[in-house]
């Protein structure tokens, strides 16, 4: 019996497409990935801010000089927790506050007080005195606006509206309100001359710190999810 051979069947060529479609799967992963990146540095960030905290849990700026020949030095209107660009400044961000002075004036001690603006307005209605207008950082400077008029009737610590006051240093629990900051020499003469400390908790730096971490681990675990799928499961578009 004879045997005929059997040609062998060829392996069928299989051409894996890959369209603009996977294209663009591929490049939305790239970019999950760098979100990721940019939240991995902004936590990175907040991770090194934790630890420039003083001894109490401030973050603290200064101190820096501020004078005037007035009597008093204020910062009128802060509108915490309000709407639009101040509303970055809430309770929440904020905190707790330390506002410290110290007197450059040997035996003047310094007052420093935040009480409502409408009412702290109204005491220095008529007292000569400066309104900062603006202030920059680095370097420190500020800008401010003389308002004329003569002595205050009566000492800053006498006054019942302040939420917050002391004698050098003050701590206050920010609250949502329009507030204003007074500093002024604490027998209420004239020629304010001290170094200002500002310093408050900034409860949300580490809320932002935790979030920007958990959100860089899903955009990198998103990101490498897409582009792997987009790259180990492309079908067949055509075979011979």
């Amino acid at each position: 019996m004879t045997t005929t051979p059997t040609t062998p069947i060829p392996t069928p060529t299989v051409h894996r497409s890959w369209s603009g479609w996977r294209t663009l799967l591929v490049v939305v992963g790239g970019l999950f990935a760098l979100v990721s990146v940019v939240l991995f540095a902004i936590g990175g960030i907040g991770l090194w801010a934790q630890h420039q905290r003083d001894g109490d849990g401030y973050f603290t700026a200064g101190p820096e000089r501020v004078t005037t020949n007035s009597y008093a030095l204020s910062s009128p209107s802060l509108d915490i927790g309000g709407t639009g660009p101040d509303a970055f400044y809430t309770d929440d961000f904020l905190g707790e506050v330390r506002i410290a002075v110290e007197s450059r004036n040997p035996g003047t001690p310094v007052f420093v007080g935040i009480g409502p603006a409408a009412e702290v307005a109204q005491y220095l209605n008529g007292v000569a005195h400066d309104e900062v207008a603006d202030f920059d950082v680095d370097p420190f400077k500020l800008s401010t606006t003389a308002r004329t008029g003569d002595k205050p009737a009566t000492a800053p610590a006498d006054q019942s509206f302040w939420v917050a006051s002391g004698t050098d240093t003050l701590s206050w629990t920010a609250t949502s309100g329009d507030w204003s900051v007074v500093i002024m020499n604490a027998d209420g003469s004239p020629a304010v001359d001290a170094d200002l400390t500002l310093g408050g908790t900034l409860p949300a730096v580490q809320g932002i710190t935790i979030g920007a971490f958990i959100g860089a681990v899903l955009m990198l675990l998103i990101g490498t999810a897409i582009i792997i799928a987009t790259i180990t499961t492309r079908p067949s578009a055509a075979t011979r």
